[in-house]
């Protein structure tokens, strides 16, 4: 199990979750993907624009994720998810196969 109870809050507790794809000449493409939704194993944003991160996936389906959150009285936490993503209509599905922390 990559999505564990503790990414899974990291996940649905940030407003603004990044997205990496790769661009066709290899340069790192980089946006905020906005609030993601853990459904299983995968996490799902809705699709707003990111014309240039879904044609980077037909090309190439390798994806992060990075989001962090702060409660107040404790600790950061953050995680890095590395897998694929696909678009699948008005949803960007995201599948991690890795998940690191960050703080």
């Amino acid at each position: 199990m990559i999505i564990t109870e503790e990414v899974k809050q990291v996940v649905q507790g940030t407003a603004f979750l990044s997205l990496v794809t790769s661009n066709p000449d290899g340069s790192p493409h980089l946006i905020i993907a906005g609030k993601g939704e853990v459904s299983g194993e995968t996490v799902v944003f809705g699709i707003y624009k990111m014309e240039q991160t879904q044609a980077n996936l037909l090309k190439n389906k390798n994806a992060c994720v990075a989001g962090a959150v702060q409660k107040a009285g404790e600790n950061p936490k953050g995680f890095r998810l590395t897998g694929t993503a696909e678009a699948q209509g008005k949803q960007l599905i995201f599948t991690p196969s890795k998940a690191e922390a960050l703080l």
